[in-house]
């Protein structure tokens, strides 16, 4: 007798990555989101195929913040006691139950920093330095950089006309497919 069962690993918190196609030659209104709770490391590999396989050009991205599982699953049940009629959309109300904000677990900033100017950059640098704000990530995005740091006062920083705060969201991974020409 064959094994078919799918590989399970049961994790009390989740992360998710998030594709968004660019515009394409379809026009506006054209472009699609994907989402995916990311259970395996090479999680990735199979979510870019996925996302090839449809075409285009996308933008992959990850959650800040971790998930809480338990806290997702009341959301959805609660949606699945509440309107049965949407059962057959249950993959997407997960995930849409663990993107509440309530699901959170942990309470990273995001900074996105939309410039490449050294100069600018520079200066952002030395006022995270002074209030002994110290990134726990740094990825570089298309239009600047996505900086993941611990809950800090934003006020001075936020003042800045290329620094947008995000208390939750998704930092820049990789861009994949073809560049659509318009």
């Amino acid at each position: 007798m064959s094994n078919n069962k799918e590989i399970r690993e049961y994790k009390d918190t989740v992360h998710l990555y998030l594709a968004l196609q660019r515009p394409s030659k379809q026009g506006p209104g054209h472009k699609r989101c994907i989402r995916s709770v990311i259970k395996h490391d090479d999680d990735i590999a199979v979510f870019e195929a996925k996302i090839k396989a449809i075409g285009g050009e996308w933008r992959i991205y990850h959650t800040v913040n971790a998930r809480s599982v338990e806290k997702a699953y009341k959301i959805f049940m609660k949606s699945m006691i509440d309107f049965p009629e949407r059962a057959s959309c249950a993959d997407s109300i997960w995930r849409t139950a663990l993107l509440q904000r309530e699901c959170k677990v942990s309470k990273l900033f995001m900074l996105d920093i939309d410039t490449k100017d050294e100069e600018k950059l520079n200066n952002l640098w030395r006022m995270l330095v002074k209030d002994d704000i110290y990134p726990k990530g740094f990825v570089s995005s298309p239009n600047g950089y996505h900086i993941i740091t611990n809950p800090f006062d934003t006020r001075e920083i936020c003042k800045l006309d290329y620094v947008t705060l995000l208390r939750d969201g998704y930092y820049y991974i990789k861009t994949v497919g073809e560049k659509n020409v318009q």
